[in-house]
């Protein structure tokens, strides 16, 4: 089974010990989902720049 996540890296965003946010939860890889990160990857491009928001895929 493959499995997708939103993930990101925007400068200036840490977590509580100072790394850059990474990743979110792993979800099935099925088209509604994969849209509906798309959509998300894409605002996030738009909201803090080219490339700061990407769709990871994995085989669980």
């Amino acid at each position: 089974m493959n499995e997708i996540r939103l993930a990101w890296s925007i400068v200036g965003r840490e977590n509580l010990v100072n790394e850059p946010i990474q990743g979110g939860l792993w979800t099935p890889d099925n088209p509604e989902i994969r849209k509906e990160l798309t959509i998300i990857m894409e605002s996030g491009n738009e909201a803090y720049g080219p490339d700061t928001h990407w769709i990871e895929e994995r085989e669980a």
